[in-house]
């Protein structure tokens, strides 16, 4: 099997170490003193420059980095891909992880096998992508897309196979995951649903969302048996929607921008979340997401 990897080894680095040794040494005296002083300076430089450029990485940007991946090879950060995959449904029994950390470093599952290549074709059939079952740069590009938080499949069910709706009524202008059928349904008892907005989270771009959510649920109404009634802030009601940062204690933690946009709890939970951490607008533009 072809062994990839993005680390330097032991002997490159002895070997770099080796070089500026030498180099080092030739320098004239003054030269030398003053080194270590550039050397301090470049490594704070550096460090500065790393930590603002990934202060908010893309939580699907590792995915790039396994582009042209295919079966019969050990990839650095296949991991990572697996617990993606897993997450959302195309791994069945695979064991997942919220320690991102130790899955980009992990040695122990950077094998591209048969139950991966498997779970990509089924995803690339979900997406209406060629059926190549590596990771090509269609496939890579958009599993890299914001996305909603639930898996596309569920104990085994596929949700975004309902020939009863036409596909593109499943997608939208970003052509990924924006929602998943979850099961459950409302007993028709309540059709008549009171809705509040959680404003505790102050988030940019989302100072009209009382009024967006209004505007939404009045359209369901009219194509729907529901009927929809504001409630304040403090009152109970059959949906709450609310924007989140990070780990906000429902088991689904938000993984900031880009990545995951949001979810939602089926019924009759009536629960749903927004990642607050995104970029939202009323008129998105680049690198901006619709409000809900």
């Amino acid at each position: 099997a072809n062994i990839v990897s993005h680390q330097l080894t032991q002997n490159q680095v002895k070997q770099k170490f080796s070089a500026a040794s030498r180099a080092l040494a030739k320098m004239p005296t003054r030269t030398v003193l003053l080194f270590p002083l550039l050397l301090l300076f470049l490594a704070l430089f550096a460090h500065t420059i790393h930590s603002h450029s990934h202060a908010h990485p893309n939580p699907f940007g590792f995915i790039k980095d396994l582009e042209g991946s295919k079966k019969g090879q050990k990839v650095y950060g296949l991991p990572q891909l697996k617990n993606y995959l897993a997450k959302f449904g195309y791994l069945q029994g695979h064991a997942l992880s919220n320690d991102e950390a130790n899955l980009a470093s992990s040695e122990h599952d950077d094998l591209f096998d048969e139950n991966l290549e498997s779970a990509i074709k089924t995803y690339q059939l979900n997406h209406r992508l060629p059926v190549t079952g590596y990771l090509d740069s269609e496939t890579v590009k958009q599993m890299m897309k914001p996305r909603c938080g639930h898996p596309d499949i569920i104990n085994g069910t596929n949700t975004m196979h309902r020939p009863h709706l036409p596909y593109k009524s499943r997608k939208s202008i970003y052509g990924a995951s924006l929602y998943a059928f979850t099961g459950g349904t409302w007993p028709s008892s309540e059709y008549q649903l009171t809705y509040r907005y959680l404003s505790e989270t102050a988030v940019p771009g989302t100072e009209n969302m009382a009024a967006v959510l209004d505007d939404a649920l009045q359209k369901w109404a009219q194509v729907s048996p529901f009927t929809f009634e504001a409630v304040s802030e403090g009152s109970e009601s059959n949906l709450v929607f609310a924007f989140y940062e990070g780990d906000h204690g429902d088991g689904e933690p938000f993984d900031g921008p880009g990545g995951i946009l949001g979810h939602s709890f089926s019924p009759t939970d009536g629960r749903s979340h927004f990642d607050g951490d995104e970029k939202w607008s009323e008129n998105p533009g680049p690198d901006e997401t619709d409000l809900p």
